[in-house]
């Protein structure tokens, strides 16, 4: 008898998750899945569960990040496979989801034979793209990193976020959410004068010009939907 695929589904949307989750496991007997809808719920099972393998992951998550999740994901079961499965299927989403490692990109438009073999080939140890995801993923190729100028400042964007700490991007968020210096100290419960010097270098370390253009750095970042 064949071992069961152990998958972490996580979907904030009750009813699409849970729909999928009954199409695959009656497709696929093979499937053993549990649904979660958010992160710490995700964090828990993963504890709870070192079998699970794969995680079907949902890029916008209520107060969660696609950036934040996975790192948090990763910081549980470091060799997890991770098959993202969203809405978005734009060239800066794409690029931010393989720029991060994931194995898998599809969109919920995909059909519930192509979630099956998408989670087959990622559970198998393999990769799953679509053709979107295919494209950017041609342009993140070394020998091809000087034929796309927009991709490369995507991201060169990318490679100064993360060179921010953990706090400094705590800050560089809140700002982008519009919350002003005095809000995030008392947010964050930290001093005022720690909040405008982090909030200094992180001007800094992305090339910062004003507020707008921070804005529209942490949505080029996926960090703003």
């Amino acid at each position: 008898m064949q071992s069961p695929l152990k998958i972490l589904f996580i979907d904030d949307h009750t009813g699409l998750r849970d729909g999928m989750i009954f199409m695959l496991q009656n497709r696929n007997p093979s499937f053993s899945i549990i649904g979660v809808g958010t992160i710490p719920e995700a964090v828990k099972k993963l504890n709870e569960d070192k079998d699970i393998k794969i995680v079907v992951l949902d890029l916008n998550l209520d107060g969660e990040n696609s950036l934040e999740s996975v790192s948090k994901i990763r910081g549980v079961k470091s060799d997890i496979f991770i098959l993202v499965y969203t809405m978005y299927n734009d060239d800066i989403h794409v690029e931010h989801a393989l720029l991060i490692g994931v194995q898998g990109f599809i969109t919920k438009e995909a059909s519930i034979d192509e979630v099956e073999k998408a989670i087959l080939a990622v559970g198998s140890g393999n990769t799953y793209y679509n053709s979107v995801a295919s494209k950017v993923l041609h342009t993140l190729l070394p020998q091809n990193k000087g034929k796309h100028s927009v991709h490369n400042e995507k991201s060169y964007l990318f490679d100064n976020y993360k060179s921010l700490s953990k706090k400094e991007k705590e800050v560089f968020i809140h700002l982008a959410e519009g919350l002003e210096v005095v809000e995030i100290a008392k947010l964050l419960g930290k001093s005022e004068k720690t909040i405008l010097n982090q909030r200094t270098a992180v001007y800094g370390k992305m090339f910062i010009r004003d507020r707008h253009d921070l804005i529209e750095k942490a949505k080029l970042l996926g960090l703003l939907f």
